[in-house]
């Protein structure tokens, strides 16, 4: 009878851990599509935006030479 607090404890630690890891892949996310945002403010772009997009996206991606 005394294992199932310990067995219970156990569960509810495990699940912590596992709902913190995607909020730290989305801030990872959105620090990087910032930086690559910041980066083609920079850029020649003009009245491209579909350009910029498609750039911002694949440097998140890692497609360019910043990502």
């Amino acid at each position: 009878m005394r294992l199932t607090p310990v067995i219970a404890a156990m569960a509810v630690a495990s699940l912590v851990g596992v709902t913190a890891a995607p909020a730290a892949t989305g801030d990872t996310y959105k620090v990087k599509k910032a930086e690559c945002k910041k980066r083609a403010d920079t850029m020649k772009f003009g009245v491209h935006l579909i350009k910029k997009n498609r750039w911002v996206k694949d440097c998140v991606a890692g497609k360019t030479a910043h990502g």
